[in-house]
């Protein structure tokens, strides 16, 4: 029987809206523990028989059942019970403390670590099984550390862990506790007095404390106060910045005979006293980071040890000698910034061992690479060092690599020059690894397995200071592969078919087969899957031929450094997907190849190239006209082109150049259908582009697009240009209301009736928004913004009242916003903008809610895909509208469920899953719409790097806090002054929490948000500020009217609004 955690729950949704996703859910098997006899808290001995489930463990288990059944509806309906005490109270009715349930010691032993403290996960799974809190499975099917990562998986999805930073060298996640939960934990009764921390101020040590963490800023008095605790079991000292902690006392471990569990690790100690062989129950001891140089002998004789850590101990110059009697050991984390030279003899004799980032190979007996041959266990990353104290082929053989099929990533390393061809041949991993890296080898070849498809999940390699091989390995085959790294092979020459898997054999047969045509085959594809290529240091390469069009069909970067004999690149045209070009210290290369640069390319960086950088010079360069549709190009760390735009608030995953963008679709169709397309660059000149790639350009004016291309609404006006200058005073700077990435924002002023251009002062104020021929956005989106603002009328959304299409001009006129945007009134201060009142920013946020619901509709169905503060306007009476369409889609349509497209949104407004696939649908707008929610409760930015750390995004900084009745002021803006209701302000939180669920089926749509926000306004939870005027406003849903596509009937309903004269002018962006 197996049971698993139903994900769909609703309390489990809120669950996952809170906390970054840890894992799938597991089914285990009722007959996967065994009953064993432990040490219980008070010394004695008692049986214990664990849960029959894990991953779905009876606590878990129970929480979910709940939440389906509704056996309690409190707890799915009152979103404001606490999701905490929750979860404890289940727990100590289930499983009083006094039992010896190891689900709910692993539960309490978090209580050791302070508040913010981080860790990994591997070091607490690693201390819950020293504790025995972890049982080795009956059926063997998973290990203790498997069980151990569902475990943590558990506490992950309840939010009593959140992931806290990811190590950019190591890729590692650190976690720390949530600090919800850590209020909850401390408010649990500590029976007995179990758990001592030194930063608790409640806390003492007792004969009874059974675990301890100290600072490592202790001093030897509060050791000393240890030694009260005789059964101690556990004792972490916990490192800080500047540890002072030098030395342990002498005796400490005659004094503490009972530890389980020992963590010195980032302390300054440089020796381990002999008497550490006292501890024979130890079974977990961290000494990572330390200065210790040896480790005593007396530390062979703790059998019971499981895992060791010695990670980054630089001085460490040899292991104990007797360490082949630990033989239940399955961590040893030691790397090879020790000063190791071999390791110890009969080390094979450690069968148990899992972890082992390091093997350093010895030439005496019992040190040799045979010693790995029943190392059956290793997993992870394995490194070996030393190979040329091999002595022969027969030994590498006998290592049994092949089969050791849990290993990830396998290095090779050799510290001195020798041909070990038939060794490395013989030191073939097993199939399935995933990385692989070859350091120092000086064979002449490599070895024939390198290149086999077999290693179907291969994805990264590195070769690095081969200096003798003079071909590249055969690696174009390889159908996984991402990655690809070659360095310092200084006798490669030549790059050709041979690195691309190709010979001359399967060249001919392709030709004969295809008839010289292009080949579509997977099996004639080289690199089909590559994404990143470095050559770096190939200091003979001169040549590098044999790259066919269909090859490296995925590569995003290219990087080529250090190869100062290469004299021309291959033909690069045709890589669709290539977004980086690096180039550097390539004194000899001349040029870009004729046919030009990949179409994609959005930065292209070069580097002490002195002849490519003389064949670049803007305008000079014979090289310059291939550059012009790169966004980014950088020279000897100068940027010398970049299409200028809103660097701050507009899409920074959009291309910086719009008609780059534009290009692409352009150049790929005229490509395909052999022709010559047309493309202007920046400075005027017409560049053709023909089907064999190559530019040529003339001086020819652009060709303007016509109105045919708008569709037909009798609500918009065409305006001439002049009369926009006109209305505009000829576009005066001092009529500028705000300047964004379409371009400048002008006011001017139009007669009510006839629309033409009058007086300042006279008639009704607009907006002219005047597009910038070389900013962010260009014809594209202002077409767009034409056409949707033409069709669609809604209160809550900017009325467009004209356009104009004349020559190269392209402008917009709106109705005029006085209050600006409500960007400006969150984050700006001054005289005009002063804080929103509570009630305001509801007002704001259900009109704002109102206006996307409309775009969502069934009769609309269209996705906004930049919903933010700066693109919603607010009138005189702060009704909000929203502006700017240039992004707009239209919605999924049939039974599709999402619109694929190229990621175009603002950096901490997009939904993950949009950022991640491309699949755009509404909920994506409710996404951000969570995320302007959150900024009017809080009065952040979504995204400020001139916060704390930890606090740089708003939406991870604030989840934690949503959900909790007693610390949602802390979220909230200190300019209301508390002028708010807690019940509406935890109403607020709520639906921003759930519109910022991580997965989108799990948010409310718009109509629900509406009805939410508008129960919000109705209720007593939203006060009213002192004299503040709030007009009614239409009703969404229900007998409200209904609103639709705008039609012909509508122009004579619809007027502009008439507006007084501002007190100041505000910035629409």
């Amino acid at each position: 029987m197996s049971k698993s955690i139903d994900m769909a729950s609703k309390q489990q949704q809120e669950v996952q809206s809170g906390v970054p996703y840890l894992g799938e859910s597991h089914d285990v098997d009722d007959d996967m523990y065994y009953t064993t006899e432990e040490d219980d808290d008070d010394g004695g001995k008692s049986t214990v028989r664990p849960p029959p489930y894990f991953g779905n463990t009876p606590v878990f288990d129970e929480i979910s059942e709940l939440y389906i059944s509704g056996e309690d509806d409190s707890i799915i309906v009152q979103y404001d019970d606490d999701v905490d005490e929750l979860f404890f109270n289940i727990m100590r009715r289930k499983f009083n403390p006094s039992s010896h349930s190891f689900i709910w010691r692993c539960l309490l032993f978090w209580y050791l670590f302070p508040t913010n403290y981080e860790f990994y996960m591997d070091d607490i799974i690693q201390l819950w099984i020293a504790q025995g809190y972890i049982h080795i499975p009956l059926n063997q099917v998973k290990t203790m550390e498997d069980i151990g990562i569902l475990l943590f998986e558990e506490f992950g999805r309840l939010q009593v862990i959140i992931l806290s930073h990811i190590d950019s060298s190591t890729g590692r996640l650190r976690y720390k506790l949530n600090p919800t939960f850590v209020d909850q934990l401390q408010g649990q009764p500590n029976e007995n007095n179990h758990y001592y921390r030194l930063d608790n101020v409640n806390a003492y040590i007792s004969e009874s404390t059974l675990h301890a963490s100290l600072r490592d800023t202790i001093d030897l008095i509060t050791f000393k106060d240890l030694y009260q605790a005789k059964k101690l079991y556990t004792l972490l000292i916990l490192h800080e910045q500047g540890s002072r902690l030098h030395q342990i006392p002498r005796d400490l471990f005659l004094k503490l005979p009972s530890l389980r569990a020992l963590d010195l690790s980032h302390t300054c100690i440089t020796e381990l006293p002999n008497s550490i062989g006292n501890l024979e129950d130890l079974r977990y001891l961290n000494l990572s980071g330390t200065l210790i140089t040896t480790l005593p002998e007396s530390l062979c004789d703790l059998y019971q040890m499981q895992t060791l850590k010695l990670k980054g101990c630089l001085k460490l110059l040899r292991l104990p000698k007797g360490m082949s009697k630990l033989i239940n050991l399955r961590h040893l984390d030691v790397d090879v910034s020790c000063l190791l030279v071999s390791m110890p003899p009969r080390f094979g004799d450690l069968v148990e061992l899992q972890t082992l980032p390091a093997f350093f190979v010895g030439k005496e007996n019992g040190c040799h690479i045979t010693e790995l041959k029943n190392m059956a266990n290793l997993r992870g990353t394995f490194r070996i060092l030393r190979l040329e104290n091999v002595s022969g082929s027969n030994e590498a053989k006998e290592a049994a690599l092949h089969q050791k099929k849990y290993l990830d990533k396998l290095e090779y390393h050799w510290t001195k020059l020798q041909d070990g061809l038939d060794l490395l041949e013989n030191l073939q991993p097993h199939a399935q690894v995933q990385e692989l890296q070859i350091v120092g080898y000086a064979g002449a070849k490599f070895p024939s397995w390198i290149g086999n498809p077999i290693f179907s999940i291969l994805t990264a390699i590195t070769i690095h200071d081969c200096r003798n091989c003079q071909l590249l390995p055969r690696l174009g085959k390889l159908p996984s592969l991402k990655t690809l790294c070659l360095s310092n092979m200084v006798a490669v020459s030549t790059i050709d078919d041979q690195f691309c898997g190709r010979d001359t054999v399967s060249r001919v047969r392709d030709f004969v087969r295809f008839r010289g045509k292009r080949s579509a085959s997977n099996t004639s594809v080289a690199f089909r899957t590559l994404e990143t290529l470095t050559l770096k240091s190939l200091l003979s390469l001169e040549e590098w031929i044999g790259m066919k069009e269909l090859d490296f069909p995925h590569l995003e970067k290219l990087n080529i450094s250090d190869c100062p004999k290469l004299t021309a690149l291959p033909k690069i045209s045709f890589l669709d997907n290539l977004k980086k070009l690096e180039i550097s210290f390539c004194s000899s290369l001349k040029s870009f190849p004729n046919e030009g640069l990949p179409i994609s390319l959005q930065d292209l960086v070069i580097t002490d190239c002195p002849v490519l950088k003389e064949q670049c010079h803007k305008d000079k360069g014979e090289d310059w006209r291939k550059l012009v549709l790169v966004p980014n190009v950088w020279i000897d760390y100068q940027l010398i082109s970049q299409n200028e735009g809103e660097k701050n608030d507009k899409p920074t995953t959009t291309p910086s150049n719009p008609r780059s963008f534009l290009s692409i679709i352009i150049l790929k169709y005229f490509r395909h259908k052999g022709e010559t397309a047309k493309y202007v660059s920046n400075d005027g000149k017409e560049l053709n582009y023909d089907s064999s790639g190559k530019y040529s350009s003339n001086s020819v004016p652009p060709t303007p697009r016509s109105e045919g291309e708008i569709l037909q609404s009798s609500n918009l006006k065409s305006f001439s240009f002049s009369e926009l200058k006109n209305a505009t005073r000829n576009f005066r700077p001092d009529s500028v209301l705000g300047e964004g990435g379409f371009g400048s924002v002008f006011k001017g002023w139009i007669d009510e009736n006839a629309l033409t251009a009058t007086k300042p002062g006279t008639g009704i104020v607009i907006a002219v928004k005047r597009l910038n021929q070389e900013g962010f956005q260009g014809h594209r989106e202002w077409l767009v913004e034409v056409n949707y603002l033409g069709q669609l009328y809604h209160p809550n959304l900017v009325r467009l009242i004209g356009y104009c299409l004349e020559d190269e001009h392209r402008l917009l006129v709106y109705e005029f916003m006085p209050r600006g945007s409500l960007k400006n009134h969150l984050f700006r201060r001054g005289s005009y903008f002063q804080p929103l009142s509570w009630s305001l920013r509801m007002k704001v946020a259900l009109g704002a809610a109102k206006g996307l619901a409309f775009l969502h509709s069934a009769e609309t169905k269209v996705i906004y895909r930049d919903f933010k503060t700066s693109n919603i306007l607010l009138d005189s009476n702060y009704n909000a509208k929203l502006s700017d369409f240039g992004l707009a889609k239209d919605g999924p349509t049939g039974d599709k469920s999402h619109v694929s497209t190229r990621v175009m949104a603002t950096y901490g407004y997009a939904a993950p899953e949009y950022l991640a696939t491309g699949h755009l649908t509404a909920r994506s707008d409710v996404y951000s719409f969570g995320v302007v929610l959150l900024e009017m409760l809080s009065g952040r930015l979504a995204v400020d790097k001139n916060r704390p750390p930890g606090e740089h995004s708003l939406v991870e900084w604030a989840k934690p806090y949503l959900n909790h009745k007693r610390k949602i002021f802390r979220v909230l803006d200190s300019c209301l002054e508390g002028q708010y209701s807690l019940a509406g302000a935890q109403k607020a939180a709520n639906l921003a929490l759930h519109c910022l669920s991580m997965e989108a089926k799990f948010r409310p749509n718009m109509d629900e948000v509406v009805k939410a926000l508008e129960e919000l306004q109705e209720s007593k939870d939203t006060k009213s500020a002192q004299n503040e005027k709030t007009p009614n406003h239409p009703t969404h849903s229900g007998s409200g009217p209904k609103y639709r596509r705008r039609s012909a009937d509508d122009s004579e309903n619809v007027k502009p609004a008439s507006n007084p004269w501002p007190t100041a002018s505000p910035l629409y962006a």
